[in-house]
């Protein structure tokens, strides 16, 4: 019978690193890194996908990683929105100070949508179908925080 040791610790532990988010989204944050829309276009039918992916979700059209890539513009289409207390994206503390208006945008050339904060619209102002242009970062790493939120045009 061989003996064995076991040490036990307690305590917490921070763990950072990073992730591999696939060939597809690598292209999409290298384009955020240089302030550009990097999007992808189904062969069959046609429709584009920001973010990119591998699989048409209308065709299920599988989109050749080596080709089918399109530059869009930044700006888009409000399509859906919603004012919130609460923070959608970021860690710790739930509450914020302020109400959050967080929309749904189509970029234009796009038809899919993406999630981000409106910036610097009142709520009076706030209508599905109005215009939106991207407000970057000043300095951007290739992470979707990059965009900082939309403003309108």
């Amino acid at each position: 019978m061989s003996e064995k040791i076991i040490n036990i610790t307690k305590g917490l532990v921070r763990a950072e690193f990073n992730f591999w988010v696939g060939l597809y989204m690598d292209k999409f944050y290298d384009g955020l890194e240089q302030k550009k829309i990097v999007a992808n276009k189904c062969p069959k039918c046609g429709d584009v996908f920001v973010p990119p992916r591998k699989i048409c979700g209308k065709c299920n059209e599988t989109i050749a990683l080596d080709q089918n890539w399109v530059n869009l513009t930044d700006t888009g289409t409000l399509t859906n929105y919603t004012i919130t207390p609460y923070k959608i994206n970021e860690r710790g503390s739930r509450k914020v100070k302020k109400d959050q208006i967080i929309g749904m945008v189509q970029i234009d050339g796009s038809n899919t949508t993406i999630v981000y904060k409106l910036l610097k619209i009142e709520p009076a102002e706030i209508k599905t179908g109005m215009k939106v242009k991207i407000e970057w970062q000043e300095k951007t790493k290739g992470a979707p925080e990059d965009i900082k939120g939309f403003v309108k045009v």
